[in-house]
């Protein structure tokens, strides 16, 4: 009984032509998640995690202030420069906060019209 040896072939890329385009996330997006990509087109970026340096030195009564629209926040503080570790803690509004690194932190009223 003769053997029946079959080779498949592998495509290396697909071509869109042959098998149609990415579908743009917009078009599916609905609701909340499709305002927030149509913000980020915008340049609003709102929704995106903010990034603030803490001044080179700071005291409780010149802490690092950081804007929230919230009576709390969560703040996250990289205590060494080369640090892999960050350490988050909860601030609230008007009351400053020390992180383990020595550092000040106080959340105070963010700008009504960056909602």
């Amino acid at each position: 009984m003769p053997a029946v040896v079959s080779h498949r072939s592998l495509a290396s890329e697909a071509s869109p032509e042959d098998y149609g385009y990415y579908p743009d996330p917009l078009e599916h997006a609905t609701g909340r998640e499709k305002k927030m990509l149509l913000a980020r087109l915008a340049g609003d970026d709102r929704y995106e995690p903010k990034v603030y340096y803490r001044a080179e030195t700071s005291t409780k009564e010149r802490p690092n202030l950081v804007p929230s629209h919230f009576p709390d926040r969560i703040v996250g503080c990289m205590c060494e420069p080369d640090s892999g570790h960050v350490n988050f803690m909860i601030i609230r509004k008007g009351v400053p906060k020390r992180c383990e690194c020595g550092h000040w932190f106080k959340a105070i009223d963010a700008d009504p019209e960056s909602v």
